[in-house]
């Protein structure tokens, strides 16, 4: 029987969120609900409007975006334009005129967590409502497209955007309650439609995928549910990879990666890895650079981790540190 846990690997070792159950419940007594959800809307673009609810403060990266910011112009050595920047790309971003913050995004995560939370689609509120029934019975139980052979797909009609980039296809949306852990897991995954030959600008996201945990005492069927952990991954067509993995119990903290980083100067070097760790009850920020290191070198027929690799440095190592301006109320 297959499973659904997508957590990134660096994810379930440092904190142990695997415990995805069976993608089929039906043993327990519950049905698997999913089923093929086709949504038109008009834009893929999210941005708050006045006179409605905000919906920025709900993507997931704008608390990491805001909180490079250095609280004394200069002390990032120009490091906080150069990682926004960078991610611009993935997330479809409208930065504002000091560029530390956006004023819109147009990304599938951040577009399929919106609806999920605006419960725009009956299906994942009947997902999400299984999860409070399995909880109140403490019993197992999963919500999961590929065991139904369910297909989510969401289709922009009113923009211009190439063909390949106004569909956006999600081969996997999942939901599972663990009673032994007493947690609720959500994991997404996204696959980009291969571009035209025609198309000289393709769209960067190639995949995409995001993994939550969360607390079940705390899990509602409606609005937003905050996650204890998250993990999100972008893998980029020219820019290489992004990795985030948030951490909103103990320890407030976000650590970005980039590896296989393309076009991306810090300190006046182009490294291909770079990880940021931001520690927001500090409001500190440390950033780690390599370039040409593998993740693991080879002694003595065993595969051990590089410490000269971005991913594997410790305070201490970074490139830059630097203070941050204060970011309260992550979400």
């Amino acid at each position: 029987m297959r499973h659904s846990c997508l957590f990134a690997a660096f994810t379930l070792t440092a904190f142990g969120l695997a415990g995805c159950g069976p993608d089929s419940s039906s043993d327990d007594g519950y049905l698997n609900p999913a089923t093929d959800v086709d949504l038109p809307m008009e834009s893929f673009r999210l941005r708050n409007t006045e006179g409605l609810a905000p919906v920025l403060q709900y993507t997931t990266f704008q608390d990491l975006y805001r909180g490079l910011e250095p609280a004394t112009d200069g002390k990032d050595n120009g490091s906080a334009m150069a990682l926004r920047g960078h991610l611009d790309a993935f997330l479809g971003t409208t930065p504002t005129d000091d560029g530390s913050d956006y004023t819109s995004v147009r990304n599938p995560l951040d577009l399929i967590n919106e609806v999920i939370r605006s419960g725009q689609v009956s299906n994942f509120n009947d997902g999400r409502r299984l999860m409070r029934d399995s909880i109140a019975e403490d019993e197992a139980a999963s919500y999961n497209t590929p065991a139904n052979d369910a297909l989510v797909r969401f289709t922009e009609t009113g923009g211009d955007s190439a063909a390949s980039d106004s569909t956006w296809i999600y081969v996997m949306l999942d939901w599972t309650y663990n009673p032994m852990q007493d947690k609720v897991y959500r994991a997404t995954q996204f696959v980009a439609r291969a571009p035209a030959d025609s198309e000289d600008n393709p769209a960067e996201v190639a995949s995409a995928s995001w993994s939550g945990r969360y607390n079940a005492s705390s899990f509602g069927d409606s609005g937003f549910n905050q996650p204890e952990y998250a993990a999100t991954s972008y893998t980029g067509r020219t820019r290489g990879n992004v990795e985030l993995l948030q951490e909103f119990v103990g320890t407030q903290r976000d650590t970005l990666t980039l590896t296989k980083a393309n076009g991306l100067e810090i300190n006046g070097e182009q490294p291909d890895c770079v990880k940021v760790v931001l520690t927001y009850g500090e409001s500190l920020a440390r950033v780690f650079t390599s370039t040409d290191e593998e993740p693991t070198l080879e002694e003595n027929g065993e595969r051990r981790p590089n410490p000269e690799h971005c991913g594997n440095q410790q305070n201490g190592d970074e490139a830059i540190n630097y203070e941050t301006v204060v970011v309260s109320s992550r979400q």
